[in-house]
């Protein structure tokens, strides 16, 4: 079975947004991206959304 890829995906944040967000991962010891996946698996799950949609990364690959 093939590992599952990752993506990067690039986040906007206000500089206040920012702030909470780095003094809370530092006082609980999370690195930020851990938490963010942890935190976007977390919110999917709970809107119920669960539809496997085929990236577009798998689509290039059955072009070539």
């Amino acid at each position: 079975m093939a590992k599952p890829r990752h993506v990067k995906v690039t986040v906007i944040l206000s500089e206040e947004e920012f702030s909470r967000f780095d003094a809370y991962c530092r006082e609980r010891a999370y690195k930020k991206s851990t938490l963010i996946s942890r935190l976007i698996r977390q919110f999917l799950d709970l809107e119920g959304f669960q539809t496997r949609r085929e990236s577009p990364f798998e689509k290039m690959g059955r072009n070539r």
